[in-house]
């Protein structure tokens, strides 16, 4: 048993056996989540079911909270993960508009190849722009510098995205980049193999018309990054 300070209120904390609950308290995921808590939301104790490693640092927590709201207890069973990026990358070939995709197999929904828009976890240091550009790397191939993403979170929201606030802390950040390319590069994408083979990612690149994309597509960070883009792009801020 341990404790930690919730809005100036000290909250219980155990965990299950086998859990190393200090260090799963000192870790980012979970001080971010208890310093996003509104007073609002009084945590009246914490249980820490389970925690995934990456390498040194924690990674995934899945917590169960008692939790009221004016007096009443409300659902408090949290998926902790913390933030992420993605990228849409538009590449315009004479007069046409293509978005680079990335397939790779997703057990959680149980795709063997699931097209979506290159992404990542951020890191901790909160550079959202550097991740995403690391990511761009390891996924595609690009090399990019933060100075060649437009943040569209940032210019529609300032926030990230909260794709399921139900069960999970996760938010997302959008990122935008544009180039024109030759018809032999855009060819060259097409079904690269790609990904870091030390994590166990498996991606082909794959193209996708901008205009088909809606259709074909239903990675919700694709779907709301075009979203945001055409949005941004109406007002001419991008």
């Amino acid at each position: 048993m341990a404790s930690f300070k919730i809005n100036d209120t000290i909250v219980p904390v155990e965990a299950a056996d086998g859990i190393d609950l200090q260090r799963c308290i000192d870790s980012k995921l979970f001080k971010d989540w208890a310093s996003s808590l509104e007073a609002e939301l009084k945590v009246e104790n914490i249980r820490v079911q389970s925690v995934d490693y990456f390498g040194p640092r924690v990674g995934f927590l899945k917590i169960e909270t008692i939790t009221t709201f004016h007096g009443k207890r409300i659902p408090g069973i949290c998926f902790l993960r913390g933030g992420a990026v993605s990228i849409l990358v538009i590449l315009q070939c004479e007069d046409e508009e293509w978005v680079l995709c990335t397939r790779q197999p997703r057990v959680p929904v149980g795709r063997a190849d699931l097209l979506e828009l290159p992404a990542g976890m951020l890191d901790g240091s909160g550079a959202f722009a550097g991740v995403a550009a690391k990511e761009m790397k390891e996924e595609t191939g690009l090399d990019l510098t933060s100075a060649d993403l437009i943040d569209l979170t940032g210019l529609a929201l300032g926030d990230g995205v909260y794709p399921s606030p139900g069960g999970c802390d996760e938010f997302l950040r959008f990122m935008l980049h544009r180039r024109a390319v030759t018809r032999s590069e855009l060819d060259a994408m097409r079904g690269k193999a790609t990904g870091n083979l030390d994590e166990g990612e498996v991606i082909v690149l794959d193209l996708v018309e901008y205009k088909k994309m809606w259709r074909v597509c239903n990675d919700v960070k694709a779907l709301s990054s075009m979203f945001l883009y055409e949005r941004l792009r109406a007002e001419r801020l991008v």
